[in-house]
């Protein structure tokens, strides 16, 4: 493994600025902290030029999809804390990043831009030689399944999965969850009074049981509660770390019942950005976040945005006064995202989450910590959160001053985990990028579905076919209406009603495929005219309309993910 050392750097530990302008990794560890003199020769100089070297980022909230570990590390992220997924997704990513660590020794090296006197922007760009074996991903830990109740949240999503239904079960429960490889116990208590839902839930008693159970296991406790009465019920039971910080405002009263227990809690203040504003979604109004995300990324935010939604969107003021109020009553926060739940991507929205812990009136230096050393602390993850010799060498470098203005963790330079460098662009336009959009696609499908069966009234996506039953397209509800697309999700006409959705799918849905159509592709972002030589709901062929333009006869084909369409 090559050795490094940053010269002309700001060094912020995890809880502050610290004296010193240079610091060593040996091995994958930090190995010292002062000025120039502890660069050792043969060691591979990263310039700083004055920026900002950190911690990596720790989310503490987030749900696995396959490649999250890869995606989350392309942001900065070097560790992943996951809150319920099942194991054929979480033992994958877990091994993501157990290979990472085994491959740190293979001695790859950092790239060309790593030799004393190279330009400050050659870490973390382009063309930089990234060395062999797998990509470098960010650590994860994971609750597995989480313990609800038959029938409970989020059975919506996840089910089938093994439930608990009284104080019995909890010695069996969370044996099944320490065999499949969980580092700490997540239990869910919630009713659904907090989004107008009647749910089964856990009991105390049970919870309690749970609670126990992991204690002799030496794990963890997170608890996942959206409501200020059921945060004082849940930290009352001994749990260690909130999921979430309350929705409802918090009455002081609440507020001093949770912070006598000591219980941490996180922050997940974020999904507001799940609501566009003026039709973009928040994340994608972040310049140097949209410059980093994916074309297949943009792209699923893109259809986010286009979704039916509440016609009063949640903006966020209380839950951001609980978070302030916390911290001033000495509860420890840990920023948090609840990625991918519609606006959020693994990796980007941890920086939208400082940014929205900052709004609620932490100082900057106080939401790095949140994201650095007190996660590490309440979860145990040894060696990480912190810029000390010793410690794992999980880095992030960013141009300008985090401390002073959040908005600077996204200038990001470079990325090294375990002493390693993060190739920006080995993610992008990957199978596993394709595999995990494949697999958030299945899943909100079946939530839709899931949905549709519970309540057969609530607005949903409908089939429109001819009457020998061809597909013609969908109508799709959005909050201001009805929108008629094609059978591949491209929109046909302004919103309007149901029933002229309806009619319009019928009259134009076939027809309007022999237009010209405006696309962008993976391998061409900007907007061309093309035909559609072919079309089937998850691929395209398309026959540019340039004559200038090098091209097969009868055009080539593209996976729908790979695309955007409108006319």
């Amino acid at each position: 493994m090559t050795n490094l050392t940053f010269a002309d750097v700001r060094i912020f530990d995890g809880r502050e600025v610290v004296g010193g302008t240079h610091l060593r990794v040996a091995d994958g560890r930090i190995d010292a902290i002062g000025n120039a003199e502890i660069a050792r020769p043969g060691d591979e100089i990263v310039p700083g030029g004055g920026a900002t070297l950190l911690p990596g980022l720790i989310d503490a909230h987030v749900h696995l999809l396959p490649g999250s570990a890869q995606l989350a590390a392309t942001f900065g992220v070097t560790t992943i804390i996951d809150q319920f997924s099942k194991p054929d997704v979480f033992q994958p990513e877990l091994a993501a990043g157990a290979d990472a660590e085994a491959d740190a020794g293979a001695g790859a090296r950092a790239g060309a831009g790593a030799r004393a006197g190279a330009g400050a922007g050659a870490w973390g760009g382009p063309g930089g030689g990234w060395g062999g074996g797998r990509p470098v991903a960010a650590a994860v830990r994971t609750a597995g399944i989480g313990a609800t109740a038959p029938g409970g949240h989020p059975s919506i999503a996840y089910a089938p999965f093994p439930t608990v239904s009284s104080p019995a079960e909890a010695v069996g429960f969370v044996a099944a969850r320490v065999d499949e490889g969980s580092t700490h116990l997540k239990l869910i208590y919630d009713d659904g009074s907090g989004a107008l839902l009647d749910l089964p839930s856990l009991d105390v008693a049970t919870m309690e049981a749970l609670v126990r159970e992991a204690r002799r296991h030496g794990l963890p406790v997170v608890a996942h509660v959206s409501t200020a009465r059921g945060a004082v019920v849940v930290a009352q039971c001994g749990v260690d770390v909130l999921a979430h910080i309350p929705f409802d405002r918090m009455t002081d009263q609440e507020l001093t019942a949770v912070a006598r227990t000591g219980v941490a809690v996180i922050s997940t203040l974020g999904v507001i950005d799940g609501f566009p504003l003026d039709g973009v979604m928040p994340l994608l109004n972040q310049p140097e976040l949209a410059a980093r995300l994916s074309f297949r990324w943009q792209r699923v935010l893109n259809a986010q945005a286009n979704r039916w939604m509440p016609p009063e969107p949640p903006d966020g003021a209380a839950a951001r006064y609980n978070a302030m109020a916390l911290h001033e009553s000495g509860v420890r926060l840990l920023a948090g995202t609840d990625a991918p739940n519609p606006g959020l991507v693994h990796g980007a929205s941890l920086h939208r989450e400082l940014q929205h812990l900052a709004a609620a009136g932490l100082r900057p230096a106080e939401a790095l910590t949140a994201a650095t050393t007190t996660p590490a602390e309440v979860f145990g993850l040894d060696g990480r959160g912190r810029l000390a010799v010793g410690g794992r060498a999980d880095l992030i470098l960013v141009d300008g001053d985090p401390t002073v203005t959040i908005e600077a963790t996204q200038a990001l330079r470079g990325t090294w985990i375990n002493g390693r460098p993060v190739d920006p662009g080995a993610y992008a336009g990957s199978e596993t990028e394709r595999g995990g959009i494949c697999w958030l696609r299945g899943t909100t499908d079946k939530i839709i579905a899931a949905i549709r069966d519970q309540w057969p009234g609530f607005p949903s996506p409908e089939e429109v076919t001819r009457d020998d039953g061809e597909l013609l397209g969908y109508a799709v509800p959005l909050a201001g209406g009805w929108q008629a697309t094609t059978v591949f999700g491209a929109a046909l006409g302004p919103l309007t009603t149901h029933d002229d959705a309806t009619e319009l799918l019928r009259t134009e849905g076939l027809a309007s495929l022999a237009e010209l159509w405006w696309v962008r592709t993976i391998d061409h972002p900007d907007w061309r005219e093309a035909r559609l030589t072919e079309v089937q709901p998850d691929r395209l062929r398309l026959h540019w309309a340039d004559p200038m333009l090098e091209q097969p006869p009868t055009g080539s084909w593209y996976d729908v993910l790979d695309l955007e369409v409108k006319r």
